[in-house]
């Protein structure tokens, strides 16, 4: 009994170590975003804006890491950050994935939400595609701030499943954080974040996710889905009129896909589970 009992307070302890650690690490990585955004980006012009947080947020991200990392004694390799052969491929992978996922999307849109493409009303020209790549830091730099050091320092203690949860918060939060509403950044990035998750685990790093993660903004950026600097090529319009205020099937069906992400990837972290027998307090 007394051994159960100091074993469990280690364990509670380690617990709470390790959380705090990854506070401290989110707290860091959000305040070198603030330094960015406030004084690094009004430097440039505003095509250039989002690029330029992204690789600032992306060299600040691996700094912090490095810094973690480097405090316990361990290398990049460790934590499953270097780069090798495979890595590419990983990455082209999840691209591949991410642009299915959202093919797949846009026809439910299509098909069941009264929704209808065309061509954009805006101006685009294939130069344009050029400014679709400040997406690839800001999607590198999220993965590597949520998905690298703290979710396998987090895991290791909490086990796959609770980490998945833990760290899908956070990751609403920093969306919150950034100024998106509450219920957004939950059925957005909080459900998405399990795939994200499930990704980086079973390909053992974050090559995959980043891939899945630009896949996605890059085609909402396509379609006018996502804000940015970049033109829009298609544009989404509904085929009936919505009175204000209301909501429209459109809606209803974007909501029903979020819930079917999130049980995707609680269903795609259970089976990882089971596939590797792992347990709460193991690897």
């Amino acid at each position: 009994m007394r051994f159960s009992a100091e074993t469990n307070t280690n364990l509670m302890s380690a617990k709470i170590s390790t959380l705090l650690k990854c506070l401290v690490f989110w707290v860091l990585f959000l305040l070198v975003l603030l330094v960015t955004g406030r004084f690094l980006r009004p430097l440039f012009p505003p095509n250039w804006e989002q690029f330029v947080y992204g690789t600032g947020g992306s060299a600040g991200a691996f700094l912090i890491t490095w810094l973690f990392i480097r405090n316990e004694g361990k290398s990049l390799r460790s934590y499953a950050l270097n780069w090798e052969i495979g890595s590419g491929a990983r990455f082209f992978k999840g691209i591949f994935w991410g642009a299915a996922i959202f093919a797949v999307i846009i026809m439910a849109l299509l098909f069941f939400g009264g929704l209808q493409i065309q061509r954009s009303s805006q101006e685009w020209e294939p130069v344009t595609i050029l400014w679709y790549l400040y997406i690839l830091p800001l999607a590198f730099m999220e993965e590597l701030a949520f998905r690298s050091y703290p979710f396998l320092k987090l895991k290791k203690v909490f086990g796959l499943r609770y980490t998945q949860f833990i760290v899908a918060i956070a990751f609403a939060l920093y969306h919150v954080v950034n100024g998106w509403g509450w219920a957004i950044a939950f059925l957005g990035p909080g459900t998405w974040a399990f795939i994200f998750g499930i990704a980086a685990i079973w390909s053992k790093g974050i090559a995959m996710p980043t891939g899945i993660h630009l896949a996605l903004n890059v085609s909402q950026q396509l379609v006018g889905m996502k804000g940015g600097a970049a033109t829009p090529l298609w544009e989404l319009t509904s085929k009936v009129s919505v009175a204000p205020g209301s909501s429209g099937v459109a809606d209803t069906i974007g909501l029903l896909i979020q819930i079917l992400v999130l049980i995707t990837g609680l269903l795609l972290t259970e089976m990882y589970i089971r596939k590797k027998g792992h347990r709460v307090n193991t690897n």
